[in-house]
């Protein structure tokens, strides 16, 4: 990544801000990294590694400094500046997404929801009337609208991001299943249902082993 820091770095850095600002909130003024791993159930290493990465230093034996950390963390991960995004495709996930009030956090703000489905065309979803997708490229360029959220049917994702790239947008939540590919500078972030699940589904098989290895254990004992 152009930053220097990894994907897998970077994916870390929330959980740092959540828990930032609840020590800000509770007054806290220093905290340090093993405190940090701690609460975050982290390794201390890691967590030293990630925070030096996006440039910022504590001080030796007290640690960081909770405001000016947090404050720090949102300039690096863009959260300071409001981005306006579309969703596109007003299915299940896509009203879940549109009506989320959980990404105003980081600076993110739903002002269009698309469809092509006359059923839902014209109905509300909170503040926000459900549009028809043909409007989207024109309203992306009015609005100058850089992110779409896609929750559409995995095989026609593609040409849907192909005409948004076209009208201006330049990153896409890809949620449809399907991968995309566009051309630089665009970017993509896939979020697969599938693969966390598949994560979530092994990570409880390895517990349920532990606890019937203990089980066992403690029937020979």
């Amino acid at each position: 990544m152009a930053s220097g820091i990894s994907a897998v770095s970077l994916r870390r850095l929330p959980q740092y801000v959540r828990l930032l600002v609840q020590l800000v909130e509770e007054s806290q003024a220093y905290v340090t990294s093993a405190e940090l791993a701690r609460r975050l159930n982290l390794d201390e290493t890691l967590v030293r590694k990630d925070i030096a990465l996006t440039g910022f230093t504590g001080k030796p034996r007290i640690g960081f400094h909770c405001a000016r950390l947090l404050a720090h963390l949102e300039r690096f991960l863009g959260l300071g500046s409001a981005k306006e995004a579309f969703v596109i495709g007003a299915g299940r996930l896509g009203q879940a997404l549109s009506t989320y009030h959980g990404f105003a956090k980081y600076g993110l703000r739903i002002v269009g929801v698309f469809d092509i489905d006359p059923q839902k065309i014209g109905r509300q979803i909170n503040d926000l009337e459900i549009q028809p997708l043909w409007k989207a490229p024109a309203l992306a360029r009015r609005m100058n609208v850089r992110i779409a959220v896609l929750t559409v049917p995995p095989e026609v994702a593609q040409a849907v991001a192909d005409l948004l790239a076209d009208a201006g947008v330049l990153a896409f939540w890809n949620f449809s299943g399907q991968a995309i590919h566009l051309p630089a500078p665009v970017i993509v972030q896939h979020e697969d249902l599938a693969d966390s699940l598949a994560m979530l589904s092994h990570r409880l098989s390895v517990l349920l082993q532990q606890q019937e290895d203990d089980r066992m254990e403690g029937i020979s004992a």
